[in-house]
């Protein structure tokens, strides 16, 4: 494999993860699955969303260092190299914007939960 192309498929691999971190670290006290735990702005809430964030941008900062070649197949990776990376950080960071095929979602009305990411169970609006 090209040194060039292994190194730009692990910095957009990086950027997804790093946006996911900074998703996490940013929605710390608040996470979508917990609110039918408690309600949001209770101490119950904030405690359980605060454990499944910690161990949700562990996770992240784990995948964030790690060769995207251990855990993703040759044509995901190929995958990648079309979309620029900075497009992939955002998509760590904010995924409430993109559908499944990558595009800005064409219904966003303002009400989407920012908290949410696919790893959620069911989007919250």
């Amino acid at each position: 494999m090209k040194w060039t192309i292994f190194l730009e498929e692990y910095a957009k691999h990086t950027a997804l993860n790093l946006g996911q971190v900074m998703q996490g670290v940013r929605y710390f006290y608040s996470h979508p699955d917990c609110d039918e735990v408690a309600a949001r702005g209770t101490l119950k809430h904030c405690f359980s969303s605060m454990s499944l964030r910690a161990r949700r941008v562990a996770n992240d900062l784990f995948f964030l260092v790690i060769p995207p070649h251990w855990h993703h197949t040759p044509d995901e990776l190929h995958g990648m190299r079309a979309i620029p990376i900075k497009k992939w950080f955002f998509y760590g960071y904010s995924a409430w914007q993109f559908d499944e095929s990558g595009e800005v979602r064409t219904d966003l009305d303002g009400r989407e939960d920012r908290r949410w990411d696919p790893r959620c169970r069911k989007p919250q609006t």
